[in-house]
């Protein structure tokens, strides 16, 4: 390892609008689904996006494999068909969707070769993410990052019908495996910004917060976690950016509210979190790794919310207060999913 960095042992990285930009796809992505479904279905796309807002809303993620089973329209349309039938027989817009996800899918500049950097001087880099494990782990392998990861700090997949996806999914089981380094199922309860999220990974690879550095791009979640875990923050501010097409596509599918939209364009000092450093590249976090700990910037040395900024990934709810719970501790894919069988998400 190079002598500046041997002070720094890990690196805590986000993923949506830190790595790469998840609106960016995800709206594309609507845009495929919509406007194919309404072709088939013979339903209007206004209609479908109000459908979709509710079922988004009630799974509390935008990011829910099984939602066009769960179009009410659908349902009408077809009573004669489960909800397995309703996917494979509206399949072509499920693949609309999935093609345009593959093509905007893009890493920011100085990502790849940032993250190998790290690995080869021997710096631990651990992937955090509210994101659900599916979702997340597949990103990674569609953007060829997976082995460059430790392990990837996310939430559980939630519950689903295994013979409803088994009827669903065109490839075998292997198809959709796409480990990334080790799994690290976030403690029951605990998301960000809750510092206790990093005091567990900081004792998992043994590393003290000092040794480490975090780089995020929401200021409520990433760079408030950070400071209050003791670990140096970055802000990833060029990640802050967002077309506004891709914008109006996700406005029709949440519920957020005129302030929620507003605080999107708010900074440090409207937000009232101030970050140690700024990061205007991903490539500053090698920047800051290569110099010895004496020469980063101090710490920020206070941080008061004022206003709290809605998360792409799963919509308003993201922001909500974590509440306490016992003293959290990592625990393997293996063992958090005894008794379910892996990978059982839909291929939407």
């Amino acid at each position: 390892m190079d002598p500046a960095v041997s002070e720094l042992k890990v690196v805590f990285v986000d993923l949506d609008n830190t790595i790469y930009d998840w609106l960016g796809f995800f709206g594309p992505a609507m845009r495929g689904l919509c406007p194919r479904l309404s072709e088939l279905a013979g339903v209007s796309e206004s209609e479908l996006y109000r459908e979709f807002k509710d079922v988004f809303r009630r799974a509390g993620s935008v990011e829910y494999t099984t939602a066009l089973q769960e179009l009410p329209t659908l349902a009408r349309l077809n009573p004669d068909k489960d909800r397995a039938d309703l996917a494979n027989y509206y399949f072509d817009a499920i693949k609309a969707f999935q093609y345009r996800r593959r093509m905007y899918l893009r890493l920011y500049p100085t990502v790849i070769e940032s993250l190998e950097q790290l690995r080869d001087w021997g710096i631990t880099v651990i992937a955090v993410t509210d994101g659900h494990r599916f979702q997340v782990l597949n990103r990674l392998w569609q953007l060829k990052v997976s082995d460059l990861f430790y392990g990837v700090c996310c939430l559980p997949d939630p519950p689903v019908d295994e013979g409803e996806i088994a009827r669903i999914r065109r490839y075998p089981d292997g198809h959709y495996s796409h480990p990334a380094g080790k799994d690290l199922i976030a403690p029951e309860g605990v998301r960000k910004p809750d510092p206790r999220l990093l005091t567990a990974l900081l004792g998992e690879v043994g590393a003290k917060p000092e040794e480490a550095l975090y780089i995020g791009d929401s200021l409520t979640k990433d760079v408030l976690m950070a400071q209050a875990a003791g670990v140096f923050d970055c802000w990833s501010a060029y990640g802050a950016g967002y077309s506004a097409v891709d914008l109006k596509t996700l406005l029709r599918v949440t519920n957020w509210s005129a302030d929620a939209i507003e605080a999107m364009d708010a900074g440090p000092d409207q937000v009232g979190v101030h970050p140690s450093f700024v990061a205007t590249s991903f490539a500053d976090v090698v920047t800051l790794a290569g110099l010895p700990r004496r020469k980063w910037p101090n710490r920020s040395g206070w941080s008061a919310v004022k206003i709290k900024l809605p998360g792409f990934e799963l919509g308003p709810e993201s922001a909500l207060e974590t509440q306490p719970v016992p003293t959290p501790s990592l625990a393997s894919h293996a063992t958090r999913m005894r008794g379910r069988h892996a990978w059982t998400q839909s291929p939407m």
